[in-house]
């Protein structure tokens, strides 16, 4: 079962658009590696958005979980837990 994943996982990398220094290819990589939290949230967003990353920005789906965390917008500092706790000290 394990090459099969692996497989398929192969196959949907090909199919993600860019190369070069910046391409999405190695942003999934960082993502599948498991160790960047904010890459998996980034492939995630962009994968949504088909590949698009001025669309990320403009997300209409508002009660998706990634939503306050999407990355590449200008948005000032989101309203989560962790920064409400900031603000009280």
């Amino acid at each position: 079962m394990a090459v099969r994943v692996q497989e398929r996982r192969r196959r949907y990398r090909a199919s993600i658009p860019g190369a070069g220094k910046g391409s999405y290819q190695k942003k999934y990589d960082r993502a599948m590696s498991g160790r960047d939290p904010q890459a998996a949230i980034a492939a995630k967003c962009l994968d949504c958005m088909y590949w698009q990353r001025s669309r990320i920005a403009q997300c209409p789906i508002v009660c998706c979980p990634l939503w306050p965390y999407r990355p590449f917008t200008r948005e000032p500092a989101r309203d989560t837990p962790a920064s409400r706790k900031k603000r009280k000290k």
